[in-house]
């Protein structure tokens, strides 16, 4: 009698652990697709741009490996270096103008739209029409809306005013001004939509509390909602970051990195070296440095900026643990 138990709580055993390596390789198979297509399309192109960088390659004829040259020649030697360098610079200072630009109207905006306001939808559709149209297309009309004719929309309003006309794609800085102008633009229908998202979870009792107990509306504003929507701010400036660093159309369209590679970007000064160029070697060290540059800023984000996002529930986590 015990065998037979014995030998049924063996076969049990048996079963379940079937069933569950059955439910593993049910699961594994539905996400194969996705991850194929993860592994060919970003993956594997991704370690062979590591491979690339270490080569002496023109993308036709045979490959050389010359070890790190490439990146010695990018970090140290002229004239690479200050090519290099100088892409850099335009890149961080594109940065520093465009995201806390994008984050602050982006915030004003969605606190605008979560008010009971007439016509709120239409509102928010025109604010997210913004992002989803073409790059290309609306890099091509923001071109001409900069023109520094007359006929160009934004200097015919200045002559409208009085005011003096501005070379804005051919004078620096007023080219990298408008690229940070119409970027902002593009970006902040998403922004928008996620800040909304953020405004939507805060409990109205909490801002309640808060006027009860004497607080003004900017006081509800930067004690109550700053702090819930600081998780959401967070997100927002580390996807703006990485996207602002990987900029490359709107500098490809309406200034092709100039005048005088004054918006000439890490994204475009890749650009250049791998197809006007043809240095794909080179070209590839261009674009590991740039994944450096941004892994190490998301890094220092998470560890300086990361310390002062609060996440609701927080509190009472640590308090269910003590």
């Amino acid at each position: 009698m015990a065998e037979k138990e014995v030998y049924n709580e063996e076969v049990s055993k048996r079963r379940k652990r079937i069933k569950r390596i059955k439910e593993a390789l049910t699961g594994y198979l539905f996400i194969s697709p996705a991850t194929l297509i993860l592994l060919v399309f970003s993956i594997f192109p991704s370690i062979f741009v590591f491979y690339i960088s270490t080569l002496k390659w023109n993308m036709i004829g045979p490959k050389q490996f010359i070890g790190l040259q490439n990146y010695e020649n990018l970090l140290f030697r002229s004239p690479y270096a200050p090519e290099f360098w100088h892409s850099v610079l335009v890149t961080v200072e594109y940065v520093a103008m465009s995201v806390p630009l994008q984050i602050s109207i982006s915030l004003v905006l969605a606190v605008l739209l979560m008010k009971p306001i007439r016509f709120r939808g239409f509102f928010r559709l025109g604010i997210f029409l913004s992002y989803v149209t073409p790059l290309v297309a609306t890099s091509i009309v923001w071109m001409w809306m900069f023109n520094e004719e007359k006929y160009g929309i934004i200097n015919a309003f200045f002559t409208m005013l009085h005011l003096p006309t501005v070379k804005w794609l051919l004078s620096f800085p007023p080219a990298l001004v408008a690229i940070v102008i119409y970027v902002s633009w593009h970006e902040i229908g998403f922004d928008t939509i996620i800040f909304m998202a953020g405004l939507s979870g805060i409990s109205p009792e909490l801002k309640e509390a808060a006027e009860i107990d004497g607080a003004n509306a900017n006081g509800v504003f930067w004690n109550v909602i700053w702090p819930l929507l600081s998780p959401t701010t967070f997100f927002i400036l580390i996807i703006s970051m990485i996207g602002a660093f990987k900029m490359f159309t709107p500098v490809f369209v309406m200034t092709s990195g100039g005048p005088y590679n004054s918006t000439t970007t890490m994204g475009f000064y890749l650009y250049v070296k791998a197809f006007q160029d043809w240095r794909a070697g080179y070209a590839s060290a261009v674009a590991v440095m740039l994944f450096l540059f941004i892994f190490a800023l998301t890094l220092l984000n998470m560890k300086f900026t990361g310390r002062k996002v609060f996440y609701a529930g927080e509190e009472r986590k640590e308090e269910s643990n003590g």
